[in-house]
């Protein structure tokens, strides 16, 4: 819908342009040329002025020491566990010898759960 609003538009411009004579279009074309370069001399005077360096020092410094540090006590301790339980379990676990036990841990477990009930 848009392309052929926009091809409408483009062909009665490009029909305007053409009953222009040559003197208009030549001053149509110097007076764009002297927009462009005020333009461009405008933005190199903006470039080279001392108080844009200065404002991206401020702001780099102010970013620099605002922003926030990781705390300087080094990594979070790991999460602590009963470790009275843990080191029976584990002693049990680790045992090289014992490996009929951790092949009954099921019947170990029953075992346990029938102390704990009666």
């Amino acid at each position: 819908m848009s392309t052929r609003i926009e091809e409408r538009v483009r062909l009665a411009l490009d029909e305007d342009v053409a009953s222009y004579d040559a003197a208009l279009l030549s001053r149509l074309n110097r007076s764009r040329q002297q927009a462009l370069d005020q333009g461009l001399a405008g933005r190199r005077r903006a470039m080279h002025s001392p108080w844009l360096g200065w404002a991206t020092a401020t702001a780099l410094l102010l970013a620099v020491v605002l922003s926030p540090w990781p705390p300087a006590s080094g990594p979070a301790p790991a999460p602590t566990m009963d470790t009275a339980a843990a080191g029976e379990d584990l002693e049990l676990l680790l045992a090289a010898d014992e490996i009929e036990v951790i092949e009954d841990l099921e019947f170990y477990a029953w075992l346990q759960q029938q102390s704990l009930d009666g």
